[in-house]
């Protein structure tokens, strides 16, 4: 049996358009793209060509697309960057089930820089932030929002334009978001969103890669000091060949969204009628969650289960691959009242099949059967 993966929201395989154009890139362009010779200007156009259709695609300007390795850095530059670059408000919203990039990052500024954070948690079983309960949490001193489009452990689609709405009423509250797992699978609009962050390997990009979208009108203060780069706000030396691909990874990821999402939905609904089949399970994602991501409750621990799946050629998670190897509890399900001892994440993507489904549903009956 082949291996069958399952963990489309820790990363996706590599489209082959990009992987193609990344090849042809390599075989011949390796100079700096800051130097001032000839081949180093013809790599700083292509990358900033990629700038502009990026912005194009977002419909943002040129100039606020930053370059990054990743939304974890993406992440922390937003927070960081901006609370640290300005010393009057100190105190910050966001939500206990936010990625670990962005709630450390919360973390670090609470623990280390004396802000203070308030970390929202759902209200009911739809495991949205609501905006009357962000509304509640807002203060004189309040400096900035941190909301995720989409939680990548249960799959909560929170409603960013009622949030972005909100916001626009406090004068000088900034508000960021996180759309690593929203880009690509459900419209999103960065109209009134000062900074966002995603990935490309999420999108069937390269690993590395990724873009904090910084509104003109925010300062940020720079983690990493270097040189001119991304308009001096994150210094080294560009990575300019996953830079340039990004353009299109992300054009063909938003192309590609409406085909994704009907067969997705339709994945996602043979998967949940299948898995009523296996005596002992529970369907943890809630209602209205990200259709390509589907949480369930085993009776076996997730260590016995992960690794009898394994066994099997079957890969999925029990949490977010950034937290996989550290034994700590589960802020997601934790805060939804969920047993994190015992659930596993589901990601499916356009490769996987409903024949990988049933035969995952066969060996997961096999397993329960065989240790519960």
């Amino acid at each position: 049996m082949k291996k069958i993966y399952f963990d489309n929201v820790s990363t996706t395989s590599l489209h082959e358009e990009v992987l193609k154009t990344y090849k042809d890139l390599l075989d011949k362009y390796y100079c700096n793209s800051d130097a001032l010779y000839d081949d180093g200007v013809v790599i700083y156009d292509m990358q900033e060509k990629s700038r502009a259709l990026i912005a194009e695609l977002l419909k943002v300007d040129k100039d606020e697309v930053i370059f990054t390795s990743g939304a974890s850095e993406a992440n922390s530059l937003a927070i960081k960057g901006l609370c640290l670059n300005q010393s009057e408000r100190k105190h910050l919203i966001t939500t206990i089930y936010e990625h670990s990039s962005a709630y450390n990052a919360f973390k670090q500024l609470e623990e280390h820089f004396g802000f203070e954070v308030t970390y929202l948690m759902p209200e009911d079983k739809s495991g949205q932030i609501s905006a009357d309960q962000l509304k509640k949490a807002i203060r004189k001193d309040t400096l900035l929002v941190s909301v995720m489009a989409v939680n990548n452990e249960i799959g909560i689609i929170n409603d960013i334009k009622e949030i972005k709405e909100l916001i626009k009423h406090y004068p000088g509250l900034y508000f960021h978001c996180d759309l690593t797992q929203a880009v690509g699978k459900i419209p999103f609009d960065l109209q009134d969103i000062d900074l966002a962050s995603f990935s490309a390997h999420k999108i069937h990009g390269l690993k590395g890669s990724g873009v904090l979208v910084k509104k003109r009108h925010v300062g940020l203060l720079p983690l990493i000091n270097g040189g001119q780069q991304e308009s001096g706000i994150r210094g080294g030396t560009s990575n300019a060949l996953c830079n340039i691909v990004l353009a299109k990874t992300l054009r063909l990821a938003l192309e590609e969204e409406d085909k994704y999402h009907a067969y997705m939905l339709e994945l996602g609904a043979y998967f949940k009628e299948r898995i009523k089949e296996v005596e002992g399970i529970k369907i943890n994602s809630p209602e209205g969650a990200i259709y390509n991501l589907i949480n369930i409750e085993t009776p076996l621990t997730s260590e016995v289960m992960l690794n009898a799946l394994n066994l099997k050629n079957i890969m999925v998670s029990s949490k977010s691959t950034c937290g996989s190897r550290k034994n700590e509890s589960n802020r997601t399900l934790k805060s939804m009242g969920i047993d994190d001892d015992h659930a596993i994440r589901v990601s499916f993507d356009h490769h996987n099949t409903k024949e990988e489904i049933d035969y995952f549903i066969d060996s997961i009956k096999e397993i329960i059967k065989k240790y519960a």
